[in-house]
């Protein structure tokens, strides 16, 4: 199979509107085609989606990703920013967590506050600085204090749910009740709970727990 019938059905087995990577398309054309990567191979695929895009097959709204269009009676739809977000920051296509929502849309979402913020704010294995602003998907990022697994990521949200770090107000007068609930649900272990607040040395959040266990 040569390289452009491997990127064309890379791309082609994706439903409209799902982000696709460039990475993911050079990892792809990598494993099928048996070849190296090297500049050479990364400048054809490179014309091939040109090509693709020339060709009104994908659109690209982000550096580095591509889309299928959705056309409809209204016109063409652009790519899906929520779905977006999650790939790059959260978890990728197989389940593997690297990030979770903190901030005020998270505490509105759980019913903390009424404040609906026009940014989303993520802490993310992705952000290699302290934080990092995407101006394109309206997204503040930050760089874990430790990094971010499936077995660990609800324990660090949690955590960063109490320390509240960003003192967003809370509006309600049961958020103890809230945060117990959260608790339940995530069946979180108490052990395991204590074990990440000393490894991110979030004292605050102890003393919270502490009042929660009471």
């Amino acid at each position: 199979m040569n390289i452009f019938q491997t990127v064309f059905e890379y791309i082609d087995k994706f439903p409209k509107d799902e982000p696709i990577f460039i990475e993911d398309i050079r990892d792809y054309v990598i494993k099928q085609c048996g070849v190296e990567e090297n500049e050479k191979v990364k400048k054809n695929i490179n014309v091939i989606i040109n090509r693709l895009k020339n060709e009104g097959f994908i659109k690209a709204e982000y550096k580095g990703v591509y889309y299928k269009p959705v056309i409809t009676i209204f016109g063409e739809m652009g790519l899906d920013s929520t779905r977006l977000r999650e790939l790059k920051y959260i978890s990728d296509r197989y389940g593997n967590i690297k990030g979770y929502m903190v901030g005020a849309k998270l505490y509105n979402q759980l019913g903390l506050t009424t404040l609906v913020p026009n940014v989303t704010d993520i802490v993310t294995n992705e952000c290699k600085h302290h934080k990092q602003y995407d101006e394109k998907l309206r997204t503040y990022i930050t760089k874990p204090k430790i990094e971010i697994n499936n077995e660990n990521y609800k324990y660090l949200q949690f955590i960063d749910i109490l320390e509240n770090k960003d003192n967003i107000n809370i509006e309600v007068d049961n958020a103890n009740e809230i945060f117990y609930s959260i608790i339940q649900e995530c069946k979180l272990d108490f052990e395991k709970l204590l074990k990440y607040i000393r490894e991110t040395n979030s004292k605050k959040v102890l003393e919270k727990l502490l009042v929660l266990a009471r």
